[in-house]
């Protein structure tokens, strides 16, 4: 008798994976065949045969199965699915807010789920293309006292696998915790003079904000980074006298405006 397959559970997937098949006539299969590839058998009944879906090229196969008399049944297609790789982000790095974040890669068609890391699964999951999907990045919880940043792998699940973890740089996303302001000197200064700024997690500073207490026009002042908890700033030779907050925005966000952050021109 000759066999005849009607399903094959899954109907895609990736290598590894058990697949079932069902039929009448199956009970001498000796080779479950995808296209031009065959694998042995893990289990045989009449009715029904279970094998490991061997890895394949991408797309369609059709599977089959032939008996110990060489006969070969009807076929099904079933779609490989190659195992996802992500090869970078936009933007790789943030606050430990939620924030909308692209991901670029290959195989992302059928992404179930988004994972940063220890932190968790991303919300909002849209996929765009097999190339690319958007998230919203999960919020970090509270930094440990001194711990400034935290880099976390991103791993895509799709029906063809898991990414890689550790992967490569390019599919990695660093949080950054908030900076803070815990002294000047000196409190007083002069228009075009240094001030130097003592903080926690003062780290690729993007800006360094000079407000006005009581409200007024901003001005920015250039500055170097010393250290992750210093830098020195040059205050603009048009500063008006008055009295400022110093704010400093790095990609944590920016420091909160406290009397440990006030000058006097």
């Amino acid at each position: 008798m000759a066999p005849t397959i009607t399903t094959i559970n899954p109907t895609q997937s990736h290598n590894g994976v058990t697949m079932t098949i069902t039929g009448t006539g199956l009970g001498t299969t000796v080779r479950v065949n995808f296209g031009g590839l065959s694998v042995s058998p893990a289990s045989v009944t009449s009715v029904t045969v279970t094998c490991v879906i061997p890895q394949l090229c991408p797309g369609q196969s059709n599977v089959s199965v032939t008996n110990a008399a060489g006969q070969t049944s009807n076929s099904l297609p079933f779609f490989y699915i190659g195992p996802p790789q992500v090869t970078a982000l936009s933007p790789a790095i943030g606050s430990a807010a939620a924030v909308p974040v692209s991901v670029y890669g290959n195989n992302l068609l059928t992404t179930t789920e988004v994972d940063f890391g220890d932190v968790g699964p991303a919300t909002n999951l849209t996929v765009v293309s097999s190339s690319s999907l958007t998230v919203v990045a999960p919020a970090h919880p509270p930094f440990t006292p001194g711990v400034c940043t935290d880099t976390v792998d991103v791993i895509v699940t799709t029906a063809g696998g898991i990414s890689g973890s550790p992967g490569p740089s390019s599919s990695q996303y660093t949080y950054y915790n908030a900076p803070t302001i815990t002294a000047l000197s000196p409190s007083s200064a002069t228009p075009g003079s240094d001030v130097t700024v003592f903080g926690t997690c003062l780290m690729d500073i993007i800006a360094v904000t000079l407000t006005p207490v009581g409200g007024g026009q901003t001005y920015q002042s250039t500055f170097v980074s010393i250290s992750p908890s210093q830098i020195d700033t040059v205050l603009p030779l048009t500063l008006p006298r008055g009295t400022y907050a110093i704010q400093i925005t790095t990609p944590g966000g920016q420091s909160p405006i406290t009397p440990a952050g006030q000058f006097t021109v």
